[in-house]
């Protein structure tokens, strides 16, 4: 608990004085390109809650004007190579706030090229939803990383070092994914590329709710490994009676899952890199735990490579040091 409280504590107090002197750190940060700034990226808070987790609580009325729309420094990625380092910046919009406004989109956008031209960064990379509802509004090309074949190659990684360790055949192995979106539908075909049996299962969200109707009931009860991708990991704690007892579940959900199976095997997708650490670590991250947005503009920006296919993209991503942690998770 002491340790979480530093993390939190730590992020608040950069980000109190990265609001009040963004202009002079952005400055500076362009004085100094011998820092070697590859790649951006950009957080934001998905809540209240996750706002007050990069600024402090008791300045929320100072946030607002001051910062709203322009990205703040709030960290650091070291990259382990030599080749350049990461910047993390925040924001203090939620999604909702860019579903609903596309003018804010714009700003933010505007200031994240701004950023990126000061600094030398190559590529910039959004958290979470934010390249959909920002593709939404406006061009979302170079030098944005949309952050799909990160998150692909995330969970199809990880699928495969669960399926090495407990030695199991993939032609036997039929993996579900719980909640199919885009990222969920890329990541059903790259898991039949390889040879596995993908299915995916459909949500519902109903008075707060995920329901996966009958269909969706059989194909869990069905599947060796199930990839959770529902909006909150907790959202999958009501089918734990239907998972079978070999089942091996893997967490690819933010906030994460905190209520687990007392008898089923259990991973949280966690991508990292030798040398790679967040510094601060990111909310509910270890500090080398690499979203699958930053990885993909990691690979941009050391491959200069933006047309691979997924599987050329895994290749590099692997050729370049990139693995699965098989985080245990319990």
């Amino acid at each position: 608990m002491v340790t979480i409280y530093k993390k939190k504590w730590s992020r608040q107090f950069l980000g109190f004085i990265a609001v009040t002197m963004r202009w002079p750190m952005l400055l500076l940060l362009s004085l100094g390109r011998f820092l070697k700034i590859n790649c951006i990226f950009t957080v934001y808070p998905g809540s209240q809650r996750d706002v007050d987790g990069y600024f402090p609580k008791g300045l929320k009325w100072f946030l607002k004007p001051v910062a709203s729309g322009k990205p703040f420094v709030a960290g650091v990625i070291t990259t382990g190579n030599g080749l350049g380092r990461g910047l993390v910046l925040a924001v203090p919009n939620t999604v909702d706030q860019f579903r609903q406004d596309r003018e804010l989109v714009g700003t933010i956008m505007k200031n994240l090229k701004l950023t990126r031209t000061l600094t030398g960064a190559r590529t910039i990379a959004i958290a979470g939803q934010g390249p959909r509802f920002f593709r939404s509004h406006f061009p979302y090309e170079q030098p944005f990383v949309y952050g799909l074949k990160g998150r692909v190659f995330s969970v199809v990684e990880t699928v495969e070092r669960v399926t090495e360790k407990h030695g199991l055949r993939k032609e036997q192995t039929t993996v579900a994914i719980l909640g199919v979106g885009e990222i969920g539908a890329a990541i059903i075909s790259n898991l039949e590329e390889k040879g596995y049996r993908a299915v995916g299962i459909e949500i519902r969200i109903a008075d707060g709710r995920v329901e996966i109707g009958r269909e969706g009931m059989e194909r869990l009860k069905g599947a060796d490994l199930v990839v959770v991708q529902t909006p909150r990991g907790d959202d999958v704690v009501p089918y734990y009676g239907n998972l079978k007892d070999t089942a091996i579940l893997i967490d690819d959900s933010h906030p994460r899952i905190t209520v687990r199976p007392d008898d089923v095997k259990f991973y949280k997708v966690a991508i990292g890199r030798s040398g790679v650490e967040f510094r601060p670590p990111l909310p509910g991250y270890e500090k080398y735990w690499i979203p699958g947005c930053v990885q993909e503009s990691m690979v941009v920006a050391e491959s200069g490579k933006v047309d691979l296919s997924q599987e050329d993209f895994n290749r590099r991503s692997k050729e370049l040091g990139f693995f699965a942690h098989l985080v245990d998770d319990r």
